[in-house]
């Protein structure tokens, strides 16, 4: 991809040609207030990091408790092509179970503001360049590649946090850390430090910000442009307060814009978000860029025109790259294009009269406030055009049984003229949802499966239904259904139903044109 702007910035900063990406959801994200993985979560993660190619993975704070040194512990034993490394104090003892649970490399820090020496260490900055000092020593004493931070740099005197860095690379330091710990930088800032430090120490240099202030991703940019070779990132975003820099932000500017390497694996990157989002249950934001729901959605009748024709009209770069879809949605915004690119993968072409029609139905329903799923335009055209438009799979009821042991989900879908009735089962109200529609359509249409699903709840449900997305192989070929409904059960049914209306479509065709 090629920017008309590239020009303007041509030999204005001295990028490096790759930068490695250091992530610590493992360690940073999961310090997001309420998150609390398992061994196995967190060893899952990290199996998808590598694969994501992701070089040095942070897989915790081996210190903190006897679960968090067994999981960095077991991550270490994995044999990834990840560099596998642990968090630590200056202190001996944190450097200790992080060198003993197996960690390649490990990143120490220590606090360098005035603010935190004193109201936190405790301690004078003489003391701090003293430990400083010894503890990179002692640290490469013990035969591992050392990683130094000095935490709250972004609110540090900047001559000293040059004396820190400077005694870290004299000590034996690798690499050299620059942290925005409260995210009050801005990109002018980071770019100039990462500057000084490289030129103090000519040490590798990596950045760590965070979003307080919205400004993770242009920070650690501006880091790069500086020079830095190495970022910190999450993946999503995820951290304390605000968060963390997006790593698929940061990897997908760098690739596109800037032209840097990173080794990312991009078609990776949206299967690794959702499964960082299942497993801290931190949903992604729809708007989220690359990886929100909406992040290739379009509505607006313009749009819609200018990517059917050509998708780089709307879109900075194909969804695919990072394994994601493009979505059509209908609403009150669509044109005609939208509906007839819709209508198509149900099988049915309209004449344009008949198009106009059913479109002016979407925007009426719209303007009521509410929100156009697959089943909801289905049934428009059916009530529009008469029953020879009639949907191959529709829901006709539902209801949900929950104990504390297990969920059921009675469904009843109508086929055609012909009903199914089925019981679900499952641990929480969508899994028996999920079982239903599968136990019900296979009845149908032989081989389904649920590959994939994402579903939105708003805490507004007064307004804002439940929606869903699902990904459903049928016999082989994969469809992409959306619903909206009361409820999670409700909603991955339509969904459910839609897919396998696609499906249906494929072998009929409703030819009004």
């Amino acid at each position: 991809m090629k920017m008309s702007w590239r020009s303007i910035v041509e030999g204005v900063y001295a990028l490096p040609r790759k930068v490695s990406f250091f992530d610590t959801t493992l360690r940073d994200g999961e310090q997001t207030p309420g998150v609390s993985l398992k061994i196995e979560e967190k060893v899952k993660i990290a199996e998808a990091l590598n694969e994501l190619g992701v070089e040095i993975i942070e897989a915790g704070f081996s210190v903190v408790s006897a679960g968090e040194y067994e999981a960095v512990k077991r991550i270490c034993s994995l044999g990834l092509a990840s560099q596998i490394c642990s968090l630590a104090r200056c202190e001996k003892r944190d450097i200790d179970a992080a060198v003993d649970a197996g960690c390649d490399l490990v990143h120490i820090f220590i606090a360098t503001s005035d603010l935190h020496m004193k109201y936190k260490l405790n301690m004078t900055r003489e003391q701090v360049l003293e430990r400083v000092s010894d503890m990179v020593e002692y640290c490469k004493s013990r035969g591992v590649v050392v990683h130094f931070s000095a935490e709250d740099a972004t609110r540090s005197d900047t001559e000293f946090l040059m004396r820190v860095y400077q005694a870290a690379k004299e000590a034996g330091a690798d690499s050299i850390d620059i942290p925005d710990t409260v995210g009050i930088a801005i990109p002018h800032v980071m770019r100039e430090l990462v500057r000084m430090a490289k030129n103090v120490t000519g040490l590798p240099v990596a950045v760590h910000c965070h979003d307080d202030m919205g400004l993770a991703t242009a920070n650690t940019l501006a880091g790069v442009e500086g020079g830095a070779e190495i970022v910190h990132v999450t993946v999503n975003g995820i951290g304390e307060r605000a968060g963390n820099t997006s790593l698929e932000e940061v990897a997908v500017s760098l690739q596109y814009l800037y032209g840097v390497e990173t080794g990312i694996r991009f078609e990776k990157i949206a299967e690794v978000s959702r499964l960082v989002a299942r497993l801290t249950g931190i949903p992604v934001p729809k708007n989220k860029a690359i990886v929100g729901a909406h992040a290739f959605s379009h509505e607006s009748g313009i749009h819609v025109h200018g990517v059917v024709n050509n998708p780089q009209t709307y879109e900075p770069i194909m969804p695919e790259t990072v394994g994601m879809r493009r979505r059509i949605i209908i609403g009150k915004h669509s044109g005609t294009h939208a509906l007839e690119n819709v209508l198509r993968q149900f099988g049915y072409t309209l004449s344009a009269e008949d198009v106009k029609k059913v479109l002016n139905r979407v925007k009426a329903t719209a303007d009521s406030g509410r929100k156009i799923g697959d089943h909801e335009l289905l049934r428009i055209v059916e009530e529009m055009l008469g029953s020879g438009a009639a949907r191959p799979v529709s829901l006709l009821s539902f209801q949900q049984i929950s104990n504390q042991h297990e969920d059921r989900c009675v469904a009843v879908f109508d086929t055609a003229g012909e009903t199914i009735e089925v019981v679900g089962v499952g641990s929480t109200p969508t899994e028996s949802a999920i079982d239903a529609a599968v136990k019900a359509f296979r009845k149908l249409v032989g081989s389904i499966e649920i590959r994939d699903y994402q579903l939105f709840a708003s805490p507004f449900e007064d307004r804002h239904p439940y929606e869903a997305e699902v990904v459903v192989k049928v016999n082989g070929d994969t469809y992409v259904g959306r619903g909206v409904g009361k409820t999670s059960a409700h909603t991955i049914l339509n969904a459910v139903a839609s897919a396998v209306s696609q499906y249906l479509s494929s072998g009929r065709r409703v030819d009004r044109a």
